[in-house]
This record gives structure tokens, C-alpha cells and sequence, in this order.
């Protein structure tokens, strides 16, 4: 037998306390991702603009699979660091 008595929790709190800031904070970081993502579009039109005009088809070819090796790259790491999250 024990001498300390057993009393009601009087504080009550969410399951999940954390859920809405974890929402906020997703919505967040999902919100400046998608901005940056324009911001890099639009600079990478606005620097290469002039330039197309002076690029031959071989340039333009190389630029657009440096492009696209760096998409994949991109979209790899993500995969493989947040994609076997539950």
C-alpha cells in the first residue's frame, strides 16, 4: 500500500496538442517552397531570355538537360529523405 494518494489530472489537453501548429507549419513551409519555385522560374527566364536569341539548337539542348538532370536530382532527394515518412 502506498502513503501518496492518486489524483484526477485537472489539466486536460488535445490528444495531439501539437497538430494545428504542425498544419500551420507545413502550410508554411509548402506556401514559401512554391514561392521560391517562381522566383527561380522566373529568373531563370529573365537571365536566359536574351541569351536564347544567341544559343544554336546544341546550346539549347545542353542547357535544357542540365535542366532536367537537375530536376531529377532534385525530386531523388526528396524522395528518398522524406517520401518513406508515415
Amino acid at each position: 500500500m502506498s502513503c501518496v494518494e492518486v489524483t484526477e489530472p485537472t489539466r486536460r489537453t488535445c490528444p495531439l496538442p501539437t497538430l494545428g501548429k504542425l498544419t500551420r507549419v507545413k502550410l508554411h513551409r509548402a506556401i514559401v517552397l512554391v514561392v521560391m519555385m517562381l522566383i527561380a522560374v522566373g529568373a531563370f527566364v529573365l537571365l536566359t531570355a536574351a541569351g536564347i536569341a544567341n544559343f544554336d539548337s546544341h546550346s539549347l539542348i545542353a542547357l535544357m538537360a542540365v535542366v532536367v538532370a537537375a530536376a531529377i536530382g532534385g525530386v531523388a532527394f526528396s524522395w528518398k529523405r522524406y517520401g518513406r515518412r508515415p
